[in-house]
């Protein structure tokens, strides 16, 4: 957030600001036209899709990069769940979060990460102020119907289901 506002007090008002799984989208394109960013398919690491957005935050959370397997071959993630001091097992295996600040996003994303489909749907039905796409560990999408029309999925997903979350 204060690399975005830094880079708008200068007169920026067209950029992609990308730290990791965490995305400042100022502005559209050049061209008008709304900026592409992937989101990474958790398991294969390859496109499951792109959301076209413009002038948003877009922060992704999951246990797919950092975690550590047992000898059983068994994965913990790095993303606690606080009830229980455990790597969290909600269902979900990534969360990505769109809104205006991203540090409102990252927040959401670990906590819907940590909480599971439930509780991030009550979120949004409650609060509405962001979106989200989330993916389970059955290999389903859920998406809010705010981004219905901004997500497109890859090719090699196509038949995957996705479930739109309403207001």
């Amino acid at each position: 957030d204060l690399v975005t506002e830094s880079l708008k007090s200068e007169g920026v008002t067209s950029a992609i600001v990308s730290l990791g799984g965490n995305i400042s989208a100022i502005g559209s394109k050049p061209d008008g036209s709304d900026w592409k960013i992937s989101v990474m398919h958790p398991e294969n690491r390859d496109s499951l899709g792109l959301l076209a957005l413009s002038d948003v935050s877009v922060v992704t959370s999951g246990a797919y990069e950092r975690y550590f397997e047992d000898e059983n071959g068994k994965r913990y993630g790095h993303i606690l769940d606080p009830s229980t001091g455990r790597p969290a097992e909600s269902g979900l295996v990534s969360v990505t979060v769109v809104g205006k600040e991203s540090k409102v996003c990252d927040a959401l994303s670990t906590a819907f990460f940590v909480m599971g489909l439930s509780a991030a749907e009550e979120y949004f039905r409650t609060y509405g102020d962001i979106d989200f796409l989330l993916i389970t560990d059955n290999d389903e999408i859920y998406l809010t119907d705010g981004l219905k029309d901004k997500f497109t999925l890859s090719e090699t997903y196509k038949n995957m289901p996705m479930y739109v979350i309403e207001r």
